[in-house]
């Protein structure tokens, strides 16, 4: 048997084709698929990073053209200005070249040179496997997988910041491999300007150099004396070269090149304000697990490229552990462990460091270009290992299975290359399927069959594309009207003219970050209020956003693998005004500030019935909540070191439903029991204000309250601004009707004992113990009314004086003096009085007045605080005035006023006072109280008698 194995392949046959350069038949696939592109671009819509990145470009160039570097640094975003610009400065360019006014032919352009440098990056990785493995089958298939990547794809469109890094750093390596083939200044010059480029786009090309710059000093340590010269000289050349076009393409560096480090820093730590939702856990961009990247990786690639990527992986590994020597020293060797670090290092990078991570995977979309060539060799790898062809030349007979293994090794070529096709036209099924959402792709490693599934553990429509279909649809719907929306999504900018016209939003039209919907992942917290209440009325969520439309309210889903990733419901403000007033009836506010803020049905809500409509200035106010539960075991793993749960959140991002001048916001809490909660609101940095919610506490002051009106603490022990109650060694304060001031100042308590000695050492030069609290601590505001309950010591108590102190003026805002032992004495008195052991009262007026032996007793029932304010006269006539003072002798009478304080005291409702009398014997009695100034308010007069 003469003939071989690449003889009788069919492949082999296809003379013609083997005959055209693999660059044009690369270039030829290229066109179709960029005939394609034109076709359906349109179906896509704006990501709100479209137009920020798009707003970072125009900044930069009028930094270019004024040299006024004001407006580049004070971007919203700190990181903005670190943004490399190349590419977007090549739009811009565009943009201003065609004279472009209008969006959508903007975004248009926009969209269709993303796609087309996206296709460029799939013809350079074709061209790149065939200069590496020399099979044109396998050289498409790497470029077929990284252009029908589904996510990708989708991205190619919309996305300007990850797509055209994934395709440059392709270009990079390119030129790279080229570099070293060629092995010419020239050549190490261009890669030097490619990689430059790569590195403006995303800092993670930062690797590339080390790389390269490694495999010159193999290069050095093999030449020889004469060619070191020219090696050092290129090496040297393509680090000249990338440092210059990386300064030269980044103008924010040109004032202060050392910027660069402290970008590198901001990027690698630059949070996302939302969260992500991750194998069912709702993450911050910083608290991503470890395999997050990972994970997300696995399940959203092509089936196909997986193991073909896993086998060229170990294939590399392999190569250079058996071969260490060659490894060192053949460069294609090296430059398929160059690939394998490519996309190795990010990785290991990201989890080391503990990067930023969120969207899934796209701000690493760029790993798919070395693995894509990684796959290539995968599969090159499965065509050229099989069984030695020496065995078949054995002339003795074959055994069947001999035979059996001969014929698959002779088809083991097209078996591999017919598999490969089959995995690539699976996926481009899958593609036309999701069309235009392929930016929610998910492979056969997820639930992609149980309506909802996916929906409830992973992030789907992140970059919001769906929201185009929504707007379509409400333009379709109502073919005829001027639709007023609550807000508007980035892809109204892309519809035509007349479509734009008829959608007008209550925001700025220079705003862009609108926000028309959410997917079911993100609306997963959402989800159980829903299925308790069976009521879309509820349902106050950025999906809630159309006010105007005619004939009702529609009801519109785009929908993936059985999960929403599109909602849109219309308003209805009747609805909304029963939610509000549902809420406002069935709970007591637990704070009032710019909003008044209730706990209910397992949520927290902010109502505002004096609401401005949505507006820039309104979603830059950033609420945060911060929950602190009882027991700090029931906190998320990552909210533990912090001490407390942080749901802060945007009005913009989760919008409050807006209706007739108010609004309404749902947050929902966790199941945990709750013991404080802090939430408010800053703009900027700036606290617009702040409320420090104790739910333990609040729950006390509700039981006290119900208690004391219930009678259960008797009447106060004093009264001033606060009522105070003393009941189980404790003291209450109470104000009704209180407002939010009435608790804000600092209250003073200070406890004098019966026995100085029970006092703590460090207070006995005092000689009274320090209580002070802020009322937050202590109490709480229910439905106007604030309460709070302090403890006592469980010594004996004689005195007590309490207040609140006004620390901005100095000084009390109010006082109270509590003697507790002449209440004690007080309470004995009435007891006696009541008992009849003091006879009937001498005189009555205002107060009873009661003769007993040598001391005078008033007692009023019911009495209140004021009827004891006003100062107490007592004129005692005596029987023979040369008993009286010599000063008092003139006038007839000893004067004995008084303050109520100072000999009474109340107890319960009743107010008792007794003022001892003089020991002479006495005629007559004149007693009463007065104001000075004003006169007696009562006043009685009866004759002693002793």
């Amino acid at each position: 048997m003469t003939s071989t194995l690449s003889q009788q392949s069919p492949l082999r046959r296809l003379t013609p084709l083997r005959r055209t350069p693999f660059w044009a038949q690369a270039l030829a696939v290229c066109a179709l698929f960029a005939i394609a592109g034109v076709a359906v671009m349109d179906d896509y819509g704006i990501a709100g990073h479209d137009t920020a990145q798009r707003r970072i470009a125009i900044a930069n160039a009028d930094y270019i053209a004024t040299g006024d570097i004001s407006e580049l640094s004070q971007q919203t975003d700190p990181a903005y200005r670190y943004y490399g610009v190349a590419f977007d400065m090549s739009l811009l360019l565009v943009e201003r070249s065609l004279g472009l006014q209008d969006s959508r032919p903007t975004y248009l352009m926009r969209h269709l040179i993303t796609h087309l440098f996206f296709i460029a990056g799939g013809f350079v990785c074709g061209v790149l496997a065939y200069r590496m493995l020399g099979n044109r089958w396998i050289a498409l298939l790497a470029m077929l997988l990284f252009l029908l990547h589904p996510r990708l794809y989708a991205h190619s469109f919309f996305n300007v910041k990850d797509i055209p890094f994934a395709a440059l750093l392709l270009i990079a390596l390119y030129l790279a491999h080229r570099a070293f083939r060629r092995d010419t200044l020239g050549a190490f010059l261009l890669c030097g300007i490619g990689v430059g480029l790569a590195i403006n786009l995303r800092p993670f090309a930062l690797m590339l150099p080390p790389m390269i710059l490694a495999m010159r000093a193999l290069d050095l340590w093999q030449a020889s004396k004469a060619e070191r010269k020219r090696i050092l000289m290129t090496g040297a050349a393509f680090a000249i070269a990338a440092l210059a076009t990386m300064y030269i393409t980044h103008p924010y560096y040109w004032e202060n090149p050392l910027r660069f480090v402290e970008g590198a820093r901001v990027l690698s730590q630059h949070a996302n304000d939302g969260s992500s939702l991750f194998m069912g856990v709702t993450y911050t961009s910083v608290a991503a697990p470890w395999n997050y990247i990972p994970v997300w990786f696995a399940i959203t690639a092509p089936p196909l490229a997986l193991p073909l990527g896993a086998l060229g992986a170990a294939a590399v590994c392999w190569q250079a552990a058996t071969r260490p020597l060659a490894a060192l020293r053949d460069r294609e060797i090296r430059f398929r462990i160059m690939l394998l670090a490519c996309f190795v290092t990010p990785v290991v990078a990201v989890i080391a460091l503990q990067a930023s991570a969120y969207n899934g995977w796209r701000h690493m979309y760029f790993l798919w270009a070395p693995f894509c060539l990684l796959a290539a060799v995968g599969l090159h790898t499965i065509a050229n290992v099989g069984m030695q062809q020496g065995i078949w030349k054995i002339g003795a007979p074959l055994p069947g299975w001999v035979r059996g293994g001969r014929r698959l090794h002779m088809a083991r070529r097209p078996l591999a290359y017919g598999v490969a096709g089959v995995g690539l036209l699976t996926t481009l099924t899958a593609m036309a399927a999701l069309h235009p959402n392929q930016q929610v792709y998910f492979n056969a490693l997820t639930d992609t069959k149980t309506p909802g599934a996916l929906g409830e553990r992973y992030d789907m429509d992140y970059y919001r594309m769906a929201q185009r279909q929504s707007l379509e649809y409400l333009l379709a719907r109502y073919p005829n009207d001027t639709l007023r929306a609550l807000r508007v999504a980035p892809s109204l900018w892309i519809l035509p003219q007349k479509d734009r016209e008829r959608i007008i939003s209550l925001r700025s039209p220079h705003s862009t970050d609108f926000y028309l919907f959410g997917d079911e992942g993100y609306n997963r917290r959402f989800k159980r209020f829903i299925d308790d209440t069976q009521d879309p009325r509820y349902y106050l969520h950025p999906l809630v956003n159309a006010l105007d439309i005619p004939e009702g309210p529609p009801s519109h889903s785009v929908r993936a693998y059985g999960s929403d990733i599109a909602l849109i419901y219309g308003k209805d403000a009747a609805a909304y005004h029963a939610a509000y007033a549902d809420v406002a009836a069935n709970g007591d506010p637990l704070a009032r500030a710019d909003f008044d803020i209730y706990s209910y049905d397992g949520a927290l809500y902010y109502l505002s019935a004096d609401c401005p409509p949505p507006s820039p200035n309104r979603d830059a106010l950033r609420i945060f909540l911060h929950i602190i539960p009882e027991d700090p075991a029931d906190l998320p793993a990552a909210s533990r070191e912090q001490g407390f749960e942080n749901r802060d959140f945007r009005l913009s991002n989760h919008a409050a439903a807006f209706f007739d001048g108010k609004c309404i916001h749902r947050q929902p809490l966790p199941e945990y029991s709750i013991a404080r909660i802090a939430t408010g609101a800053h703009m900027k940095g700036k606290a617009i204000w702040r409320e420090d919610i104790n739910m333990a506490a609040r729950a006390t002051a509700r039981a006290v309250y119900d208690s004391i009106a219930a009678g259960d603490y008797g009447a106060p022990v004093a009264q001033s601004r606060f009522d105070l109650y003393i009941s189980d060694n404790a003291l209450t304060y109470l104000k009704e009707p209180c407002s939010p001031g009435d608790a804000h100042a600092r209250f003073f308590l200070h406890i004098f004992p019966a026995d100085p000695s029970d006092l703590p050492t460090e207070r006995r030069e005092f000689g009274f113990e320090n209580l002070g609290f802020q009322f937050a601590d202590q109490g709480a505001d229910i439905v106007g009314k604030c309460v709070a309950e302090r403890e006592l010591p469980n010594y004996h108590i004689a005195r007590i004086r309490t207040g609140q102190i006004a620390t901005a003026r100095g000084g009390d805002e109010w006082r109270a003096d509590i003697d507790l032992a002449a209440r004690a004495a007080a309470q004995a008195l009435y007891h006696s009085i009541a008992a009849g052991d003091y006879g009937q009262p001498a005189a009555q007026s205002d107060f009873d007045v009661y003769l007993r032996g040598n001391a005078l007793t008033y007692l009023k029932e019911p009495c209140v605080p004021g009827d004891a304010d006003a100062r107490f006269f007592l004129h005692i006539t005596p029987a023979d005035t040369a008993d009286l003072p010599a000063d008092r002798r003139a006038r007839g009478f000893d004067n004995l006023d008084f303050w109520f304080a100072e000999h009474g005291s109340y107890a319960g409702d009743i107010c008792v006072a007794e003022r001892e009398l003089p020991d002479y014997p006495i005629e007559r009695i004149r007693t009463g109280q007065f104001v000075s100034g004003e006169g007696a308010i009562w006043r009685t007069e009866f004759a002693a008698g002793r």
